[in-house]
């Protein structure tokens, strides 16, 4: 089942929609609508459950909100990508989740300066839109407490409302310093001015950790499943942030012909090979996957792996051909990409292996392990 949608693009970055942001969306209409949350101090009005109008209407003006309020969501993954475009970062799509948006970035620069402006372009946004959508409510209202009439004026003040209050605390939530939000990583820019960029990422990972775990701890104390929620969020982010970044650093500088298997050291099958033939060879090599080919100067007809293998029934294997269950899509990366950005290709596919393919021919074979020998033996020489 495919989960992402597209629905537009904007500056060449595709703009996608995942069908759990659906559920994030109707919960914000739904709050929106029976809601009469008030805000005493600043005299704001976050729902229109308090309004004399029929549920029906309710509903609408709910949706209205939440997707205006979404737009400007929107914006602040747009501002991210759009300074990291300035500075040369492709930006493969954002995508909306129900925790939010995402900008799906090549690579953030190491740069601390250039991630620190990157970071910090979302926040700033939408501290921008929360501070001069503010300034229109309290300019045109605020909005009575004592009794809210369903005029247009109150309705409209309702909605800035809504956007002004969402967009200050997606500011500010986003700046807490702690992976995997924006402050975190401002934050470990700020520490890379300073130190290497994995001591950076390390410390920068503590503060965000000791963070969470303060916040789990409060959550306890007050009941709040919320906060719980975002705590492990905040830790497991976090965590994730230090693996990525000790495996892309570990990684620098190696390309994906440093660790492949290069031509004619690559075992191939034969297409018309039966599957005992080739559970044979791999008891014998101890691979788990094979480029299939006539020959070792052919096109490669295909992939197969021991997953395939285990789809076919014991008794059907001696009869079964590897052109029977082998995979026809080769999913293939360059000898001069970088090693990290083959095992990023790995990680989002489920490979365990990439066919090294240099105009139109095989020139060899990387696999997961082969990368993981070099993040230890390289981890070891630093």
């Amino acid at each position: 089942m495919k989960w992402s949608y597209q629905i537009g693009s904007i500056r060449g970055i595709p703009i996608k929609l995942h069908l759990t942001f659906l559920i994030i969306l109707l919960a914000f209409i739904w709050l929106f609508a029976v809601n009469d949350f008030r805000i005493k101090t600043f005299g704001i009005i976050l729902g229109f459950g308090g309004m004399n109008i029929s549920t029906g209407l309710k509903c609408l003006l709910g949706a209205i909100a939440s997707v205006l309020f979404f737009s400007t969501l929107l914006f602040h993954e747009l501002s991210h990508s759009f300074v990291a475009q300035s500075f040369g970062v492709h930006i493969r799509s954002i995508t909306l989740f129900v925790i939010g948006g995402v900008a799906q970035m090549e690579e953030i620069p190491k740069e601390p300066r250039m991630e620190a402006r990157i970071s910090a372009a979302g926040p700033a946004l939408s501290l921008s839109i929360g501070i001069l959508t503010s300034a229109i409510y309290y300019y045109f209202g605020p909005v009575s407490l004592a009794e809210t009439e369903a005029t247009f004026k109150n309705v409209a003040l309702i909605v800035v409302g809504i956007i002004a209050f969402y967009n200050i605390l997606l500011g500010l939530f986003n700046l807490i310093p702690a992976f995997p939000m924006d402050g975190g990583r401002i934050l470990r820019a700020w520490f890379a001015m300073r130190m290497p960029y994995i001591d950076a990422t390390r410390r920068a990972v503590a503060v965000g950790k000791s963070f969470a775990f303060a916040m789990g701890i409060f959550g306890l104390f007050v009941f709040s499943p919320i906060l719980i929620a975002i705590a492990l969020f905040i830790y497991f982010g976090a965590s994730e942030e230090e693996k990525v970044t000790i495996i892309s650093v570990t990684l620098e500088g190696v390309k994906v012909r440093d660790v492949m298997t290069g031509v004619p050291d690559v075992i191939y099958v034969p297409p018309e090979w039966t599957l005992e033939q080739l559970i044979d060879v791999m008891f014998k090599t101890k691979h788990m996957g094979y480029p299939v080919q006539e020959s070792p100067a052919s096109p490669v007809l295909g992939v197969v792996t021991f997953a395939d293998v285990q789809r076919v029934p014991a008794s059907d294997r001696a009869t079964t051909r590897v052109e029977d269950v082998m995979k026809s899509e080769i999913i293939s990366i360059g000898p001069d990409a970088d090693a990290f950005d083959a095992l990023k290709l790995m990680s989002t596919r489920n490979l365990g292996r990439l066919i090294v393919m240099e105009d139109g021919r095989m020139v060899g074979i990387v696999s997961r392990t082969d990368l993981m020998r070099a993040i230890q033996f390289r981890g070891a020489y630093k």
